[in-house]
C-alpha cells in the first residue's frame, strides 16, 4: 500500500547500503576516489572516516563491488565483531576462499590458520590476482590483539605472499583505535574523511533517491525538502529515515504530497523515541 500510493516500484529511503542508489556527491566522489587510489597503489592499509550516517558503508560496498566487477581482484568483506586475533585470521581466510578452514577459531591453531593464510596470498599473487579486503564499522574493534593481527596479516602480505589493501570504515573513533594500535598507524597510506551534504547536494539527493526509485517527481514540496535537508543536517542516513518517516506519516494521512508540516510532524516523531540511527 506505501509504494502503491507514492507510485513507487521500491522504497526510495530504505537505510541499507544499495550501491543502486549511490549518489555522487563531492564528498562521496572524492572518498571513492581516494580509496581506489589506495588500492591501485599496493597501498598496505586505507581508512575512510565520517559521522554515523554520512554514508561510509555505501561508498565501501560501491568501490567493492566496482573492483569485483572489473577482474584482477580479489576482494572480501571481513565483520567488525572479530573477537581475537584467531577470528581475524580466518575471517580474512575465508573471504579469500579458504573454505578447508573451520569457522570455529577453537577448532585450529592460530599458527596454522595464519599459515594457510599465507598459502593463499601467494597463490592469489600467482594468478596475478590483488587482493582488497574491508572492514565496515571497524571502530567497533577494541581488542589490541585483534589490531596486532590485522597489523601481522598487513605484514604477510608486504613480503612475498602479495599485495594486500586492507580498507576500514568507520568513526572518528576509528582514528583512536589505530593511533592505539602499535605499529599500524605507519601501515596507513591514505585518510579520508566524508562530510556531510551540501544544503543544495542534499536536494539532489533526494531526487535521486527518488528517481531510483521510479519515482515520478513532485512527492516532495521544495519546501519539504529543504526542511528533511536541514533537520537531518545534510547526513544521508537521517534523510534517508526522515524522508522515509514523512512518506510514511503523508500516506496515513491520506495525502499525496508531502509538506513541511508533515515533515516537522514527522521529526518531532523522530526525536520523541525512534532508536539512533545505522551509518
Amino acid at each position: 500500500m506505501y509504494l502503491s500510493h507514492w507510485g513507487l516500484k521500491r522504497r526510495p529511503f530504505r537505510d541499507a547500503p544499495d550501491t543502486r542508489f549511490f549518489f555522487h556527491s563531492a564528498t562521496h566522489d572524492a572518498a571513492l576516489a581516494e580509496m581506489l587510489y589506495a588500492v591501485d597503489e599496493s597501498q598496505a592499509a586505507a581508512l575512510l572516516v565520517g559521522p554515523f550516517g554520512s554514508g561510509k558503508s555505501l561508498v565501501l560496498r560501491a568501490l567493492l563491488g566496482g573492483l569485483s566487477g572489473a577482474g584482477g581482484y580479489r576482494v572480501g568483506l571481513l565483520p567488525s565483531s572479530l573477537m581475537g586475533p584467531a577470528d581475524a585470521v580466518l575471517a580474512a581466510a575465508h573471504a579469500l576462499g579458504a573454505g578447508d578452514l573451520p569457522r570455529d577459531p577453537a577448532q585450529i591453531s592460530e599458527a596454522y590458520a595464519v599459515g594457510r593464510l599465507e598459502q593463499l596470498l601467494r597463490s592469489l599473487a600467482a594468478e596475478e590476482l590483488r587482493v582488497v579486503l574491508a572492514i565496515d564499522d571497524a571502530h567497533a574493534i577494541e581488542s589490541p590483539a585483534v589490531w596486532e593481527m590485522l597489523r601481522q596479516v598487513l605484514g604477510i602480505a608486504a613480503g612475498e605472499a602479495g599485495a594486500l589493501t586492507l580498507l576500514l570504515s568507520g568513526s572518528p573513533v576509528l582514528l583512536e583505535r589505530v593511533a592505539a594500535a602499535p605499529g599500524f598507524k605507519e601501515r596507513v597510506g591514505v585518510c579520508t574523511t566524508l562530510a556531510p551534504l551540501a544544503a543544495e547536494e542534499g536536494l539532489d539527493y533526494i531526487l535521486h533517491r527518488l528517481s531510483c526509485a521510479e519515482s515520478e517527481s513532485g512527492i516532495f514540496t521544495a519546501r519539504a525538502a529543504e526542511a528533511i535537508v536541514r533537520l537531518s543536517g545534510g547526513l544521508p542516513s537521517r534523510i534517508n529515515h526522515l524522508a522515509d518517516l514523512s512518506l510514511a506519516a503523508a500516506f496515513g494521512l491520506g495525502l499525496k504530497v508531502v509538506g513541511p508540516e508533515v515533515v516537522e510532524m514527522a521529526a518531532a516523531g523522530a526525536a520523541a523515541g525512534q532508536p539512533e540511527l545505522k551509518d
